[in-house]
This record gives structure tokens, C-alpha cells and sequence, in this order.
């Protein structure tokens, strides 16, 4: 079954993602806030999708088909039993991808630590302490202990310039936004595949920086003085950290849509409803339980199991009747509502050519499908077929 769960999963992340980009074109004229909420429960249902496939109940019944003994037959049909099939394969990369995330958010985080450490106290913030680091950028780090880091030339700014930029990044504090890039970073070590992840992740980013914008404008500082402040922060920024909310990077096309949001930005518009912000996240949250609800069913209180209407039997390989071979082959396999066995699965091998010759044999069989209150519905089952020679 890796394959459909594999297809299964892939399907049900790139729809959560797709769902998210919707929402952020038509939420695109309400404030940041509500669009960096978006953002993040996209990517925290797009990951969660997976893992809770994994972990989702299986019930199964048991079907044992003594195998016939009539004829010889070759032991290959096509079917693939090796290690190396694609699924394999997939998974393989995959872990790779995400180990190689996962080894570049722990440096990010590993340098940041360092910055930490190397700082020095400023002064008292809003909400985290403030302190001068070995950093181009102003930036918030930290989940648990929250702190603004500044660059050593903050100690040379002028008033209007110092206060914008505690205001922006106290904003970070308040609304936790270091823990939403830990999120994000986390779903995209998953994701990485998707290139959706990616889009909706730089989002996050973005709206994050967009919302503290508008906690800056809504403190009364004009819109051309803090966009002065954004272009001078932008000139001397030369990286920024991976784990850290940083203030502000050199992509022009950001800038420029930054610039144009504090002039269109209006105080009577700048806070959502509360309605609106609570019904997003909702919606996206039930978009992704509806996803996880199976297609296949399995056995359990109003299911009825499906039942062998025809079968052939599998046929000893000539190698296995040399050596005189016997055993039971298990397998998994969905009776589908067309009567027929589909993704049929090894569970439990006896021999490469007997094992390809029970699902060569399974894939000819029609079954009474399963039914869910009487309506016939697809049904996992586990088969054991058993070979003996008389």
C-alpha cells in the first residue's frame, strides 16, 4: 500500500497548499495578519496531512485460499518484489531532502545561538530584551526566551530611526512569530518536494513583515519616515539568520511591495474582525480533516467484508516444485466496487516466482465487493494463500 499512501499524501498536501494560495488571493485586500494565518495553517495542515496517515487506524479481515497444484507455470508476470521500486526510491530522496533541511536549520540555529551569546545588553524592550550582536540586520530570535538583536551601529541612531525599528520588531514578540517560522520551516523540511511549500513559506515570511509594518504606521510614525528607515535597514543588510524574524532582506520586488502597503496602509482598516480571523484558519482546518477521510474502508462496525465469488488457482513455478516447496504466501489487496483486487501488496513472501504467481492468480478473481450500509464501498482485506503439494 506505499504507493497509494505516497500518492495519497502528496495529493492531499499540494491540495491544503493550493487551498492556502486561494485564500491568499482573495484575502489579498484584508491586513498581513490575517494572510500570515493563512500561511501558516496551509503549511502546519499540508505536513500534518502525512504523519496522521501514518498513524490513522487500519482494520483488515482475513481471507485463506488453499492454492490448486494444476500445471506448471514460469514464475515471473511482471511484477516487481525487489527493494528498488519507485515507492522505495521515493521515500530514499525524500529523507534525503529532508535531512539536508533539517541539517540547514540546525546551522541556522547554531549561528544564531552564537550571535546570542556574543551580544550585548541595550536596553529593556517590549516584551524580550534588547541587545547590540554581530548581526547586519535587526532581528528577533527565540521562542521560549525571546530577544531583539541590533547591529552595533544602532548605538548611532537617531530617535525616530531606534524607535521604528523597536517598535517593528517588538511586534515579532507580541505576535510570536519566531515560533511561526519554526513551524514553517519545519513543514517546508517536509514539504521540500513541493514547490508550493516554498511559495507559501517566503509568504509567511512576507506577511510577517507586512503585519509588524502595520503595528509600526498604527504607533503613529509616518509612512515616508519608516519607509526611509526600511531602505536605510535594507542597504546595510547583508544576511540574515535562518531561525530569526529579520527586519529587512535586499529582494527589491519585497521592498517595493513593502513600500506601496505603508502608503496604501489606512488606520480604520487595519485590524480584521474578529470573525474573519477565527474563520480562516477554521476553514483550512476542516478542509484537511475532510481530506483524511478514506476512500478505502476498513472492516468495522456497519462494514460488511467482501467474499471470493470466482478465483483462480496459482500455479507451482517449476523451481518451487524442484525443491519441493511449500508455504503460505500473505498479501494485502482492496476489493474494489468493480469485483476486482487492486493494489495488491506482499506481506509476506515465500519465494519471488510464487509470490508473483499468487497475485498474477488474485488479479483474475472477482469478489463480492464489501458495503457500507449496504451500499458496496472498496474494502482492505489480507489474504493468505497457502501452497501445498499432494
Amino acid at each position: 500500500m506505499l504507493e497509494s499512501y505516497l500518492i495519497s499524501v502528496a495529493a492531499k498536501s499540494t491540495v491544503l497548499l493550493m487551498t492556502g494560495m486561494i485564500f491568499l488571493r482573495l484575502l489579498r485586500k484584508r491586513d498581513a495578519e490575517v494572510r500570515h494565518l493563512v500561511c501558516l495553517v496551509a503549511l502546519l495542515s499540508a505536513a500534518v496531512a502525512p504523519l496522521l496517515a501514518l498513524w490513522s487506524p487500519h482494520w483488515s479481515f482475513l481471507i485463506s485460499v488453499p492454492a490448486g497444484l494444476r500445471g506448471a507455470a514460469g514464475g515471473g508476470n511482471g511484477v516487481a518484489t525487489g527493494l528498488l521500486s519507485w515507492p522505495i526510491v521515493f521515500v530514499a530522496i525524500w529523507a534525503l531532502g529532508a535531512l539536508v533541511m533539517t541539517a540547514r536549520a540546525v546551522g541556522g540555529w547554531v549561528m544564531l545561538l552564537r550571535a546570542r551569546r556574543r551580544s550585548a545588553h541595550f536596553q529593556d524592550g517590549d516584551g524580550a530584551e534588547v541587545r547590540i550582536g554581530n548581526v547586519t540586520t535587526p532581528l528577533t530570535c527565540g521562542v521560549l526566551r525571546p530577544l531583539i538583536l541590533l547591529p552595533d551601529t544602532a548605538r548611532d541612531w537617531d530617535e525616530l530611526r531606534l524607535r521604528a525599528v523597536l517598535l517593528h520588531e517588538s511586534a515579532h514578540v507580541h505576535r510570536r512569530d519566531c515560533a511561526a517560522k519554526c513551524v514553517a520551516q519545519a513543514s517546508r523540511a517536509l514539504l521540500w518536494w513541493n514547490p508550493l511549500a516554498w511559495l507559501v513559506a517566503a509568504r509567511l515570511n512576507h506577511e510577517q513583515e507586512l503585519a509588524c509594518d502595520d503595528a509600526v504606521l498604527s504607533a503613529g510614525v509616518p509612512a515616508d519616515s519608516y519607509a526611509t528607515v526600511l531602505l536605510d535597514v535594507a542597504r546595510e543588510c547583508s544576511s540574515s539568520l535562518v531561525l530569526g524574524c529579520a527586519m529587512a532582506n535586499k529582494n527589491a520586488a519585497a521592498l517595493r511591495e513593502r513600500f506601496a502597503h505603508l502608503f496604501e496602509w489606512r488606520q480604520e482598516a487595519a485590524h480584521s474582525t474578529r470573525r474573519t480571523a477565527i474563520a480562516i484558519p477554521v476553514l483550512l482546518i476542516l478542509l484537511t480533516t475532510v481530506s483524511f477521510a478514506e476512500k478505502i474502508y476498513k472492516i468495522g462496525p456497519g462494514i460488511v467484508a467482501p467474499k471470493v465469488l470466482e478465483k483462480s488457482e496459482p500455479k507451482y513455478t517449476d523451481e518451487a516444485r524442484a525443491a519441493k516447496l511449500e508455504g503460505t504466501v500473505g498479501l494485502t489487496i482492496v476489493v474494489g466496487t468493480d469485483q476486482r483486487a487492486h493494489d495488491i501488496k506482499i506481506t509476506k513472501s515465500l519465494d519471488p516466482g510464487m509470490d508473483a504467481s499468487a497475485i498474477a492468480s488474485i488479479k483474475t478473481w472477482r469478489f463480492q465487493p464489501g458495503t457500507k450500509n449496504g451500499k458496496p464501498v472498496p474494502v482492505q482485506a489480507k489474504i493468505e494463500v497457502n501452497f501445498h503439494l499432494q
